[in-house]
């Protein structure tokens, strides 16, 4: 049994229609590779509703160029509405499908009231939680990615970290995604101590599972999070999942051996899912 608990059904920059025929090609591709399960975990921004809900969130930030970048990206990924998304995964797993109905958030400083009123009238089984923004830099963004050479590394690594753990804090969500997803462009520090102790800070309020994420091995030639950041999860008795972060069918499940030798590697025989919010654990051995 293997559980992919991050997958997208439309790339960035791109709006396909999300359909049943689309879910089946996740599921085929899943399959494929040992995958029993896939969690289908559209964007937050992908929704009208939290499009209108969050409008002007990005005005906070004193840069007004990267508060209108913000707001034309937002603007431009809204693809649907997230009532019409609940029912077509729920459709696809009353006809059978092995899938689960999820979401990923983005945490928004300031915001978690406006959050949890959106998550609240639909029955998820799998709330994901990301970081993507520092006030309006989207810190794992190539259209952000100049904004690397005008702050501080390590200090933006604590910023980012901060922000984990309010997230992680929050109890709105069932995992933290991409962790570390700032090494994406080699920016780390000397020292990534700070940020692993500032997500694991967190994550034990809640016992939130911390995601390994394979879509680190395609982009930085590492798993996110680093091995050390898993090891001390593995120690405090937090969960994982597991994760492709697939944003195409043939995604789906990529590179899960090595997640699975990552979190062996830290001591981890169990990966876990969720189902209607509640943890499920299988073994990896």
């Amino acid at each position: 049994m293997l559980v992919d608990c991050h997958t997208h059904l439309q790339q960035h920059g791109e709006q396909p229609p999300m359909t049943r025929a689309l879910i089946e090609e996740y599921v085929r591709a899943g399959e494929a590779r040992g995958v029993t399960t896939v969690c289908i975990t559209e964007h937050l921004f992908r929704f009208e509703e939290a499009y209108k809900l969050l409008h002007g969130w990005w005005d906070e930030d004193p840069d007004a160029r990267l508060a209108g970048m913000v707001e034309q990206y937002w603007k431009d990924h809204v693809s649907g509405k997230v009532a019409d998304y609940v029912r077509l995964v729920e459709d696809a797993k009353a006809a059978g499908l092995p899938v689960l109905l999820g979401i990923e958030m983005d945490w928004l400083h300031g915001k978690e009231d406006l959050l949890r009123s959106f998550l609240a009238p639909y029955d998820w089984d799998i709330v994901l939680g990301s970081v993507h923004y520092i006030g309006s830099w989207g810190i794992d963004d190539d259209l952000f990615i100049d904004q690397w050479d005008t702050h501080d590394i390590a200090e933006t690594w604590v910023e980012y970290g901060a922000l984990m753990k309010e997230l992680a804090e929050s109890g709105l969500v069932d995992t933290l995604t991409h962790p570390d997803v700032l090494k994406k462009f080699g920016h780390r520090p000397q020292n990534e101590t700070p940020l692993h102790d500032l997500i694991l800070a967190g994550a034990a309020v809640n016992g939130t599972a911390v995601e390994l994420n394979s879509n680190g091995i395609r982009r930085c030639g590492e798993v996110f999070p680093a091995l050390p950041l898993v090891e001390r999860a593995h120690a405090l008795g937090l969960p994982i999942t597991l994760a492709s972060d697939a944003h195409v069918p043939k995604l789906v499940g990529s590179h899960f051996d090595q997640l699975v030798a990552w979190a062996k590697s830290a001591g981890y025989t169990e990966a876990s899912t969720f189902v209607g919010r509640k943890k499920q654990s299988y073994s990896i051995e």
